[in-house]
């Protein structure tokens, strides 16, 4: 389970780098590079938080991954609070819809790992 957990962060981290460069290629208006850049960099910081936190049987922060999740459902949604149009709203619909089900994944690992590496045996 912590290894598909490590392949959903770094693909969380690969998407945040992406959210930080695809504004420039894709032409992205002041707004959505703003938007694109402020999250993939705070997508990245807390993937990589939580990245780090999965080396060895301790499972990553449930917080963290929560966080990310939700930054994607911004995601999901900005394009259509902020009025983008074309490739950016679709990059950012397809980003958001990835790190969103990413983030939710590791949200759940984190939070069944530490559920039961809290647990106690009932005598």
């Amino acid at each position: 389970m912590y290894a598909t957990a490590k392949l959903t962060a770094s693909g969380n981290g690969i998407l945040g780098c992406w959210l930080i460069a695809a504004p420039f290629v894709l032409g992205a208006p002041a707004i959505g590079r703003w938007n694109d850049v402020v999250v993939g960099a705070v997508v990245l910081l807390v993937v990589g938080y939580n990245r780090v936190g999965t080396t060895g049987r301790h499972p990553a922060s449930a917080t963290g991954a929560g966080l990310v999740a939700t930054l994607g459902l911004w995601l999901l949604l900005a394009p259509f609070v902020l009025g983008f149009e074309g490739l950016p709203l679709w990059n950012d619909v397809i980003a958001g819809t990835v790190v969103a089900s990413f983030g939710s994944y590791d949200a759940y690992v984190s939070a069944v790992g530490r559920e039961r590496s809290v647990r106690t045996p009932v005598e």
